[in-house]
């Protein structure tokens, strides 16, 4: 019942529900954020940096501890 709360009240963007996923996957917030995010242009520290504000979302650090 819980479960299917937080999926009706938590709503993540497609971007933010494949970086979970991508997260649970390999363990590593910046290959996360790559497989999710277009990182062309980034540099190795923007991506890092950027990959640990996602991580720090509220809605995003639920589902991953949903997963």
């Amino acid at each position: 019942m819980r479960d299917l709360y937080l999926e009706m009240t938590v709503r993540l963007t497609v971007k933010q529900e494949n970086f979970a996923r991508k997260y649970i996957e390999c363990s590593c917030a910046s290959e996360a954020y790559r497989h999710a995010y277009n990182t062309k242009s980034m540099k190795p520290e923007t991506i890092w940096s950027r990959a640990c504000e996602v991580l720090k979302n509220s809605k995003v650090a639920a589902r991953v501890n949903q997963l």
